[in-house]
């Protein structure tokens, strides 16, 4: 029987801790939940090479994401599933507006859609009046976030460029639905929301020379890292579950904090923790999209250096014929960069090739 890791919790790559994994039969065999525990001596110990690195293995599926992406059509579409009609249209919102503020709002194409023929899906298509109330105070255009809800087709996972399921649930219904070989081809670009919570999965290129929470929170505008930042820390690589909120009206206004033995501490069933997931999600898919765009037209500019400038008559070229030389024939690639940008990867390229020819 084939298996597919749906979740995992509480995973640490430097100390052995109990962790938990859910996997769920890729047929119609019962549910299994295998719980794995890991219990060492309260030391640090070194993983060997054949131990589970959850780094390791976000960032190899990261790149495999990244790699199913063509970035030469100067944009992503992003479809983002859910079973409810409720938490995508609201996550297309947030992210509709992390891209905005990041100039990303004619490169990141987001929309939503509902697997209709999940038992939690609603009867019907109209919006939740309580998702409306939550995009509204978001400041997302009234018309837009009334709009029907779109039905899931299995022809929108070769149509769009990347396919986020809200849940785990969503995610497997999907991947059950492909062929196997439609799961090789389909499965990298089919991706939970969640994954983009960890700096493993979504700064997978490295290019944000910041570190910590202030890679994904420098992308929100003001108000949107108003409402994030002081969740922050509970959410960061959080499975799909911190998505898991009732979506009655009388969950969605549950305070903030709750007291816990006299202490204040944050209510893990409150909105506002799931809103911060949505948005700290949001920016990191956005900071991994426009990384693998900005990482795929870097390499076909070497790419084109390589091609044209090899010989040593091309040494004695100024930056200006290098530079019109290129764009002749390749400005879909050399049109995405700034002069400024053109100038130094020329300029390093010809005195790199000097160095090989001449030593």
């Amino acid at each position: 029987v084939d298996y597919c890791l749906l979740s995992y919790h509480n995973i640490s790559t430097a100390h052995a801790t109990s962790c938990t994994f859910n996997f769920i039969p890729t047929m119609n065999q019962p549910y299994i939940c295998l719980i794995l525990l890991l219990i060492t001596q309260s030391k640090t110990f070194s993983l060997s090479n054949n131990s589970f690195s959850l780094a390791k293995y976000q960032t190899a599926r990261a790149k495999e994401t990244s790699k199913v992406l063509d970035a030469s059509r100067l944009h992503f579409q992003i479809l983002l599933v859910d079973n409810n009609n409720f938490h995508g249209r609201i996550a297309e919102e947030i992210f509709a507006r992390v891209a905005e503020y990041n100039d990303a709002l004619f490169i990141l194409y987001p929309v939503s859609a509902t697997i209709s023929s999940s038992s939690t899906a609603p009867l019907d298509a109209a919006a939740p009046e309580t998702a409306v109330a939550i995009c509204e105070s978001l400041g997302s255009c009234s018309t837009h976030c009334t709009a029907l809800g779109t039905s899931f087709d299995m022809s929108f996972v070769e149509e769009c460029d990347l396919v986020i399921a809200m849940d785990d649930e969503v995610h497997s219904l999907i991947i059950r639905s492909l062929s196997v070989d439609d799961q090789n081809a389909y499965g990298p670009k089919c991706r939970l929301l969640s994954d983009f919570l960890s700096l493993d999965f979504c700064n997978v290129h490295g290019r944000e020379k910041e570190t910590g929470r202030n890679v994904l929170l420098n992308m929100l505008e003001p108000e949107l890292r108003e409402r994030s930042a002081p969740f922050y820390e509970k959410v960061k690589d959080s499975s799909s579950q911190v998505f898991a909120t009732s979506t009655k009206w009388n969950h969605i206004n549950e305070a903030h904090n709750i007291i816990d033995n006299s202490i204040a501490i944050t209510n893990p069933t409150a909105w506002p923790m799931v809103e911060a997931a949505i948005i700290v999600a949001s920016a990191g898919l956005t900071r991994f999209c426009l990384d693998t765009m900005d990482v795929q037209f870097e390499s076909a500019f070497r790419s084109l250096l390589a091609q044209h400038f090899c010989r040593h008559e091309h040494l004695t070229m100024s930056y200006e014929e290098a530079d019109a030389q290129l764009r002749k024939g390749s400005s879909h690639v050399t049109g995405y960069f700034s002069p400024e940008q053109r100038r130094i990867q020329i300029e390093q390229h010809l005195a790199a090739l000097r160095l090989e020819l001449e030593g």
